[in-house]
């Protein structure tokens, strides 16, 4: 099969991998710079009452900004974490602040998904409209559509909703968790993420992003 246009893709999407390098480098300061323009302030302020609407320390954005920042930086403990947050503090000469990491964690803990959901979608279209039209086909949008997995800690709730896969043995495995991914190519920005076990395939869990698509839309997949 002849796809003339495909290869030009191949160049472009590279590219998007070295983007990563430099956020996985930066401070949570110079996080938080990238993410300016990116997060509308309003989208991640505190809640007008109930949780996340008291005045924290550990406010609904910071604690976004700290959670991504750990999750760019891998096996960073929580402490690491509190020790960003100081150094912040003593830039904006707000004093300081103890060196433990419950308040965090208990942050972290609130963080509401309906929030996260928001700014995920929030990151892809500031990221299409700087990447410009350089993703489309003809002049139309084109989404990907790729499946995944990835193991869960070993616990009974996760085994009772991601069982493991049956040719391990019971206690020589992990749950197993299948994510379907919907991204932009234009940027590379992901657009939606559907979680499911080991059970569910791949267009299954398509069905349910079918309202992410848009008249004109080019889906982009696998035979999966």
């Amino acid at each position: 099969m002849h796809t003339p246009f495909f290869p030009a893709f191949r160049s472009r999407l590279a590219a998007l991998g070295r983007h990563t390098k430099p956020l996985r480098q930066a401070t949570l300061a110079q996080l938080q710079e990238h993410l300016r323009d990116f997060l509308p302030a309003a989208l991640l302020a505190s809640e007008d009452e109930g949780p996340n609407s008291r005045n924290r320390l550990f406010s609904l954005r910071l604690t976004f900004e700290c959670f991504l920042w750990q999750m760019l930086t891998p096996r960073t403990a929580c402490r690491e974490v509190v020790r960003q947050v100081q150094a912040l503090c003593t830039l904006a000469g707000r004093g300081t602040i103890g060196k433990g990491d419950s308040a965090y964690i208990q942050a972290r803990q609130r963080l509401p998904k309906e929030r996260l959901e928001k700014a995920l979608t929030a990151t892809a279209q500031a990221a299409d409209r700087r990447a410009g039209p350089g993703g489309q086909l003809q002049g139309r949008p084109v989404k990907v559509v790729d499946g995944s997995t990835t193991q869960l800690a070993d616990t009974k709730k996760n085994q009772k909703s991601y069982p493991q896969p049956s040719t391990q043995k019971r206690g020589c495995g992990f749950p197993v968790m299948k994510l379907v991914v919907l991204m932009s190519l234009t940027s590379g920005a992901i657009l939606n993420v559907l979680t499911g076990n080991l059970h569910d395939h791949d267009l299954r869990l398509l069905r349910a992003l079918w309202d992410q698509l848009k008249s004109g839309d080019i889906l982009l997949g696998d035979r999966a």
